[in-house]
């Protein structure tokens, strides 16, 4: 997945819960907690990860309980050769949602304002 490096941002790697814990709500409260940190430290305006595309109880996790989009679907990008959903979550409306202040709030909503305009533009002409 190709990501815009202009824009600060962070990528998860791996989540895992210990079974007998699961259905706890711990592994929404570790996403949400990073996601946080990612606002609050490094001004981070979104987060993206990859999950396999057999992993249903994950998907559902990003996709309904945390609000990731998929952007695309990569072939073969496990070892074994499983397909990956590559997601991604938008953390500024998150965080507004949430009252998270970013350490530069002037640049973490700069794009959020250039977006609206441009849908003006396109929606005007």
């Amino acid at each position: 997945m190709e990501e815009d490096d202009d824009e600060p941002h962070g990528h998860i790697t791996s989540l895992a819960v210990q079974r007998e814990y699961r259905r706890l709500g711990l592994a929404q409260k570790l996403m949400n907690q990073t996601a946080r940190a990612m606002v609050e430290v490094y001004n981070c305006r979104y987060v993206s990860l990859h999950v396999r595309v057999s992993n249903r109880a994950a998907y559902h996790l990003y996709s309904v309980v945390l609000q990731f989009k998929t952007t695309e679907t990569e072939p073969k990008y496990y070892a074994d050769g499983e397909d990956a959903y590559a997601m991604r979550r938008d953390l500024v409306e998150w965080a507004k949602e949430e009252g998270i202040t970013p350490p530069h709030p002037e640049k973490f909503n700069k794009a959020d304002r250039k977006q609206r305009r441009q849908g003006r533009q396109i929606a005007s002409s």
